[in-house]
């Protein structure tokens, strides 16, 4: 699952299930605080060699579950997710995002 979310500067995540792991979630990033923004305390590592995600922190299902469940609820103020996104780069990726979404699928109006 990909989530963009507007935390802090703003993160892109990819959340996987872990291999080994039922009970967690592989959540990762290509930048750590795109993590740590939404999981403070989460112990992040970086696996040896080259990764499209070089950024990975092992979280539980429920604990993953609370804090997206806890960002919809108390978070999502805003009425345009794009103008919500404080980091510039994360900003501009994504304009580019939603940029792509309208070229493959239209803007529905």
């Amino acid at each position: 699952m990909w989530i963009a979310h507007s935390s802090g500067i703003g993160g892109w995540l990819s959340i996987v299930s872990h291999k080994t792991q039922p009970e967690c979630l592989m959540v990762r990033a290509r930048a750590e605080e795109h993590i740590t923004s939404l999981w403070p305390d989460a112990e992040i590592y970086t696996p040896e060699g080259s990764h499209d995600y070089q950024y990975r922190a092992n979280i539980t299902r429920e604990e993953v579950a609370k804090v997206i469940t806890e960002y919809i609820i108390s978070e999502i103020t805003y009425p345009d997710f794009k103008s919500s996104v404080n980091g510039h780069q994360e900003k501009d990726a994504f304009g580019e995002i939603w940029q792509i979404m309208v070229d493959h699928f239209g803007t529905g109006w």
